[in-house]
């Protein structure tokens, strides 16, 4: 096949090299190019083509210069003058990073010693290679183990493997040529390093043979080919592969044996290897016509070397420069390369990727192009660029199908809508079906990608297509995948999506089949009951899941499931509304399914009673409660279910209406649980439960709530409402047991007899009695009210009215009495009080205790006596003696008392007080004289009181000595104790007018 040729080389520049002598050999490396001279001396430059360095290296020619690989060092071949004058060959290690000495000269890091063991090496040498040693840790950073051959004119390849910079490394030879047989030998025309495994090997060509050594037994592995090749004309690839040319061709050897060969004829003079590709230089010679006259021509033999670089891979010729004058070497450096010549340098920048794709894409090169681009994670994107203009190209061309392999492989990187977009025609399905299964194999397929998916096989008819995506798709690891809760199932597709047009092409099997593997129960159960009717088998499937996944479906479906099976449902919702851990709630309320019973009253009946009875005391036992009383309350259950509407009329089933009254039971019972006493709270919604009474004319739980609420009236008025006599009566009567004023409910009574029913003709004579009875023993209603009452009514009988009246005069002569009396006896010890008051304010008090209060010991001076006649000696009463310690907490109560009294009657909100109470009582007369008796009409004058917290006396505001006490004077012990008060003194047992006390 014919090479294309491309020129992926850009000629940038050409550097004219001005030192003394040519150049003979160069190698680069950091970013720096070395050049041998025949002078001897080696020339450092940098990329800006300026000479860093220059030193002497050897004393004559350098005839070889090489970069140790990832270092400093370079290993330099030369003449130099040895014993007798003669030319020797050195060889020397360098290193560029080492600083110069101040007179500007470089030591050498070692020379190579030969097999003589001195600074020469035997014979002449043709070529060497130098590398680092895979096998050797460096024991310096500057310093790493070399692997240094040598190939020698003589056959011999003389070996250098350590740390030849520190002068520690083994030296060997190998020999190319049996021994002894001297006439067989070739000269080494070129060296290269492999690796078999681990083990660095070295290929060794001469101009006979092509052989690989192993370095660690130093033997030869095998002969590769009988054939060997002149000098430069071997090199190493990027793999350790020994590339060989020759002038009919270029052939590739591996460890093992020859490889390929490829037909590149020529005087070939250099041929070198770098990043893949295959550098030759070639010698051409060809005869050139030069016009003498107009008749006559001569021949001129020219001359030129022709550089090409090969892309073996591709099979491109990626440039070919033909110069004139001779090439020593091509080195690689500086993101180029550069050909070295004996007087200058030239530059060959290769293109970008970029660059040499838009080459090739002006000429609809696109599989060269592909191969071009190397299978790297980071040319990705490259690739998907050229796989999109590739299949542009053939999407004009018609060629569908070739189009949507290349737009396959732009998956991940090309938009899907720009693929999609040009194969929506109904004659490229298939191939946008392709397209749309590759990108969910790879995961990247959304939402509309799985509808238009399911689509083209739909419209293929492609049932196995669709049973293998869906397999494929819901195929999981481990059940932690299938109930993970996520969109994305398999990695493939969304299964929303899907159900959802499976559905649409009524692929109700698939649908089901799909989400029942994906766990999506909200599909299934939606499958399973809106598409295939199969009620008994969802409900099955219900019961097997676990109580947190079962509440979904029940709350989405509860209400289809109650239209065909409503037992086995409730069922259901009883156990899910029950099931919990212990200890833990359960996992769903039942109020949460109150709205899907709204056409079931019955099971929901069923439903309530099971939940109220199981699960007490719940947050929603209040809506619980007022919901299942609702129903017991209703007319008809059946009322409620609701069979169909149209322009707004709603038709309502009848049904028979037995089992009211049972109903009716049970609510009041439910009543009773739910409101045990007075003391605590409902547990319902009381007001509504109230309205629904109300609605339902359910009397005996309109009792119920209005005495628990406290409302008595409203009791009455429901018994009034039903004329039931005996209760509103009995009523009345247990009201006056247990509240202080119960005159308006009696009140209330009379007047509804008297008023309502006689006046409708009833006989109530017996009730008006029985009730003015009741009035009449325990008072609830002064006389004249009643008869006021009574009066409104003309039919009543005199009879009953007398009876009352004879009763009533009775009792009031009695009250009177005892009024009577009562009243004389206040007013005795009125009298009795005063009298005392006087004498302790104007006579005289004898104090005849013989012994202290406090410790019952014989009194002595100094004594402390009180009103309230009580004695202490001084002694006992300590910091307590101006009150008397007996008296003083019966005094602090009475003084309070009045101080409360005072404080009350000067509230400003008194008044408000009073008359309120005296609303509320039955006998308002006592109200009165109760306010009168606390003082609470007349403000008291404080100062009539005596301060019981201090043991003087006030009278009027003035205040008289504190206390008597008892003094035995000094040296008069026949006049015996005296006593002395306002500064006179007192025998004793004389009165004393003026002491402490305590009153």
């Amino acid at each position: 096949a014919m090479w294309r040729r491309f020129r992926f080389f850009e000629k940038e520049e050409k550097q004219d090299l001005d030192e003394e002598g040519e150049v003979s050999c160069a190698c680069g490396g950091r970013g720096q190019l070395v050049l041998g001279r025949t002078n001897g001396r080696v020339q450092v430059v940098d990329r800006g083509w300026k000479t860093q360095e220059t030193f002497v290296a050897h004393q004559s020619d350098v005839k070889h210069v090489q970069a140790v690989p990832g270092s400093s060092m370079v290993l330099t071949v030369g003449k130099e003058k040895g014993p007798n004058n003669a030319n020797c060959f050195a060889s020397k290690l360098w290193d560029l990073e080492q600083p110069v000495s101040k007179s500007g000269t470089r030591s050498c890091l070692q020379t190579l010693r030969g097999t003589s063991n001195n600074r020469y090496i035997d014979g002449e040498i043709n070529c060497c290679v130098v590398a680092l040693d895979p096998l050797q840790k460096p024991s310096m950073k500057q310093h790493p183990g070399l692997i240094v051959g040598m190939g020698m004119a003589n056959g011999d390849v003389l070996v250098f493997r350590g740390n030849v910079a520190r002068d520690k490394y083994q030296k060997f030879v190998l020999q190319t040529t049996p021994e002894g047989n001297a006439n067989a030998r070739t000269a080494v025309t070129g060296l290269g390093l492999g690796m078999v495994g681990q083990q660095p090997v070295l290929y060794v060509v001469t101009s006979a043979q092509t052989m690989v050594y192993d370095l660690a037994t130093r033997a030869k592995l095998h002969t590769l080919d009988d054939e060997g090749c002149e000098t430069k004309n071997v090199c190493t690839t990027d793999k350790g592969q020994l590339v060989m040319g020759r002038k009919e061709a270029v052939y590739i050897y591996e460890v093992d044996g020859r490889g390929p060969c490829f037909a590149f004829p020529g005087d070939r003079r250099l041929m070198k290897w770098w990043q893949g590709y295959l550098i030759t230089v070639d010698h051409v010679e060809e005869s050139k016509k030069l016009a003498v006259s107009n008749t006559v021509y001569e021949t001129e033999q020219q001359e030129r070397n022709d550089i090409k670089v090969y892309d073996l891979k591709n099979k491109l010729i990626v440039c070919n420069l033909k110069l004139v004058d001779e090439v020593l070497d091509v080195v690689f450096e500086w993101d180029g390369m550069v050909v070295i010549q004996k007087s200058c340098c030239l530059y060959l920048r290769e293109k970008d990727m970029a660059s040499k794709l838009e080459i090739l894409f002006q000429k609809d090169l696109y599989v060269i192009a592909l191969s071009l681009v190397p299978e790297d994670p980071s040319f990705a994107e490259v690739r998907s660029d050229v796989h999109q203009r590739y299949g542009d190209h053939l999407y004009k061309k018609g060629d569908y199908t070739g189009a949507m392999e290349q737009y396959i492989e732009t998956i991940g990187f090309l938009e899907p809508s720009y693929v999609i977009r040009k194969f929506l025609d109904a004659q490229r399905i298939s191939s946008l079906t392709l397209y749309l299964e590759k990108l969910h194999e790879k995961g990247l397929g959304g939402a509309d990608h799985t509808t238009l998916l399911l689509n083209c096989y739909t419209r293929l008819k492609d049932v196995s297509k669709l049973d293998a995506f869906i397999a494929a798709a819901t195929s999981f690891e481990d059940e932690n995948e299938r109930h993970a809760g996520k969109t994305q199932y398999g990695g493939s597709f969304d299964v929303s999506t899907a159900i959802r047009v499976l559905r649409g092409a009524e692929y109700f099997e698939h649908a089901l089949f799909l989400s029942k593997q994906a766990g999506d129960y909200d599909w299934y159960f939606r499958i399973l009951f809106d598409d295939l009717k199969r009620y008994e088998e969802g409900i099955e499937h219900i019961a097997q899941l676990e109580p947190n996944v079962r509440k979904g479906p029940l709350l989405k479906h509860g209400k289809t499931l109650l239209d065909h099976s409503p037992t086995r449902a409730t069922a259901q919702l009883m156990e899910l509304c029950t099931a919990g851990t212990e200890g833990a709630e359960p996992v769903a309320q039942a109020t949460e399914f109150l709205h899907i019973y709204i056409e079931h009253p019955q099971e929901l009946l069923v439903f309530l009673e099971f939940i109220v009875n199981t699960v007490p005391n719940s947050e929603d036992e209040n809506v619980l409660t007022t919901t299942l009383l609702e129903l017991y309350l209703a007319q008809d259950l059946e009322a409620a279910r609701m069979h169909g509407a149209q322009n707004g009329h709603v038709e309502k089933s009848t049904s028979s209406i037995a089992g009211r009254n049972e109903r009716r039971e049970k609510a009041f019972h439910l009543l009773q649980k739910a409101w045990p006493d007075d003391s605590s709270d409902p547990h319902f919604d009381s007001s509504k439960a109230l309205m629904l009474c109300q609605a339902s004319e359910f009397s005996q739980g309109l009792v119920f709530l209005y005495e628990r609420m406290g409302q008595y009236r409203e009791v009455l008025e429901v018994y009034m409402a039903d004329h039931n006599y005996r209760s509103l009566i009995d009523t009345c009567r247990r009201f006056s047991e247990s509240m202080a004023n119960t005159q308006p409910h009696w009140l209330r009574v009379l007047d509804y007899f008297v008023n309502h029913e006689c006046r409708e003709g009833k006989d109530v004579s017996a009730e008006v009695e029985e009730v003015l009875e009741c009035i009449h023993d325990k008072s609830h209603l002064p006389p004249m009210l009643v008869l006021q009452t009574l009066s409104k009514n003309k039919e009543i009988n005199m009879e009953v009215v007398r009876r009352y009246l004879s009763k009533s005069m009775d009792m009031q002569n009695r009250q009177i009495e005892e009024a009577h009396t009562e009243s004389s006896r206040l007013e005795k010890e009125t009298a009795q009080m005063e009298k005392e008051i006087k004498a302790l304010r104007t006579k005289p008090i004898l104090f005849q205790n013989n012994k202290c209060s406090a410790c019952m010991n014989p009194l002595d001076l100094p004594s402390v006596h009180f009103f309230c006649m009580h004695s202490y000696h001084q002694r006992c009463l300590e910091d307590t003696e101006a009150e008397c310690p007996i008296c003083a907490p019966l005094a602090h109560n009475v003084w309070e008392i009045q101080s409360a009294l005072a404080r009350q009657a000067s509230d400003p909100k008194s008044a408000e007080k009073f008359f309120r109470k005296l609303k509320d009582s039955s006998d308002g007369f006592s109200v009165v004289a109760e306010q009168f008796s606390r003082g609470l009409f007349a403000a008291p004058r404080m100062d009539e009181f005596i301060d019981p917290m201090n043991s003087s006396t006030f009278i009027h505001g003035k205040v008289e000595d504190r206390y008597a006490v008892d003094q035995k004077e000094q040296g008069d012990s026949n006049r015996g104790p005296f006593f002395q008060a306002n500064g006179e003194r007192f025998p004793a047992g004389r009165q004393c007018s003026t002491t402490a006390s305590n009153f």
